[in-house]
C-alpha cells in the first residue's frame, strides 16, 4: 500500500510544471491581456522552506533524524510570437540540502539548474496546449559530467469550460527517472464568491478569499526529481560500491493551512507551515529505498510576481 501511494505521488510530481501555477496563466484571461498589451508576460517565483529532523528508516535499519533546507527560483519570459502562439524561455534553480546523521547513505544536496524552452499555443477559446523541454544538470554538484544532464520534455493541456471551472492534462516524459512516463490531471473549480478548489499538483489546496489582498489556504505541498549521484557516492557515504554512480528518485509530501497576501495586483507573498509526511528516497541501483514516515514540522515562504 505505502509502494502504491508512492508511486502515485511521484507521478504527480512529475507533471508538476504544467499542472501548477505557472500553466494557471494561460488558461486566465490576464494571459491574453499581457499578449496585447505588451507583447510579452514575465514570471517570478522564489521559494524557501525548512523541515526539521524526521526518523528515516530503510527496511528495519534506522537511519537516524534527517532534516532539510529546499529553495528554489524560477524566471520565465513569454514573448508573443503570433495571437496565439507564445514561446516560454528562462531558468529555474532548485536545491535540497539535507541535514544528516553521520554514516547516512544519504546525499548532502540534490540540485537542479535548468534552462526552460517551449511554446504555449492557444488552440481556440477553450484549449491551450503547452510544450517545454527543461535542459540543465540534475545531480548531487560533486563531480559533474555527461551523467548529470537531463532534459525532461513536458506536454501539458487546459481546457476552460467557463471563468469559473477549467481542467488541466499533463504528460512528463523523463528517461532518466525510474517513472519515466508519467500522466496526471486537475481541475481549478471557483464553486462560491470566496471559495476556490485548486486541485494542481504539485500543491493541491481549498482557497478562501477574505478580501481582494488576502486568502487563507488549506492544501499540500509535492516536492520532487530524478538526480544523478557522484562517482564515489557509495565509498564515501556507505559500504555499498553499488550506490557509486547511481541514479535516486527523491519525493516528499507536505500539508499544512497557508495565508496569502497579495501586496500589488502582480506580486502575492506566500507562508505556510504543518507537517512533513512522508519522504521517500529510491536508489534506482541498487533497488533501494530510505523513507521517513513520521510527521515532521515544516514552514515555507514564497513571493510570485508577474509582469
Amino acid at each position: 500500500m505505502k509502494r502504491a501511494l508512492g508511486v502515485v505521488l511521484l507521478l504527480a510530481v512529475s507533471v508538476a510544471l504544467p499542472l501548477a501555477r505557472g500553466a494557471e496563466s494561460p488558461m486566465e484571461p490576464k494571459v491574453k491581456s499581457e499578449s496585447e498589451g505588451s507583447g510579452m508576460g514575465m514570471q517570478l517565483d522564489v521559494n524557501y522552506g525548512f523541515v526539521a529532523g524526521s526518523k528515516s528508516h530503510t527496511g528495519g535499519t534506522d537511519v537516524g533524524y534527517v532534516s532539510e533546507q529546499n529553495a528554489s527560483l524560477k524566471y520565465v519570459v513569454s514573448p508573443e510570437l503570433t495571437k496565439n502562439l507564445f514561446l516560454r524561455a528562462g531558468l529555474e534553480w532548485n536545491r535540497f540540502s539535507f541535514g544528516l546523521p553521520s554514516g547516512a547513505p544519504l546525499p548532502n544536496t540534490l540540485q537542479q539548474i535548468s534552462g526552460i524552452v517551449g511554446f504555449d499555443c492557444q488552440l481556440s477559446e477553450q484549449w491551450l496546449l503547452r510544450l517545454e523541454v527543461q535542459p540543465g544538470l540534475y545531480s548531487d554538484f560533486k563531480d559533474l559530467n555527461f551523467h548529470d544532464l537531463n532534459a525532461p520534455v513536458i506536454l501539458g493541456a487546459s481546457y476552460l469550460v467557463d471563468s469559473n471551472l477549467q481542467w488541466f492534462l499533463g504528460l512528463r516524459m523523463d528517461p532518466r527517472s525510474r517513472y519515466w512516463i508519467a500522466p496526471a490531471a486537475g481541475v481549478r473549480w471557483k464553486f462560491a464568491d470566496e471559495w476556490t478548489l485548486n486541485f494542481l499538483f504539485p500543491e493541491p489546496r481549498l482557497e478562501y478569499d477574505l478580501n481582494k489582498q488576502w486568502q487563507l489556504y488549506l492544501g499540500g505541498r509535492i516536492l520532487g526529481g530524478t538526480y544523478r549521484l557522484a562517482e564515489d557516492f557509495g565509498d564515501s557515504h556507505s559500504a555499498d560500491r553499488r550506490l557509486n554512480d547511481t541514479t535516486l528518485d527523491f519525493l516528499e509530501v507536505r500539508v499544512g493551512p497557508g495565508v496569502s497576501w497579495k501586496i500589488l495586483p502582480n506580486l502575492t507573498i506566500e507562508a505556510e507551515a504543518g507537517c512533513m509526511v512522508y519522504r521517500e528516497f529510491e536508489f534506482n541501483d541498487p533497488h533501494m529505498f530510505i523513507r521517513s514516515n513520521r510527521p515532521a514540522p515544516y514552514a515555507q515562504i514564497s513571493c510570485h510576481a508577474s509582469f
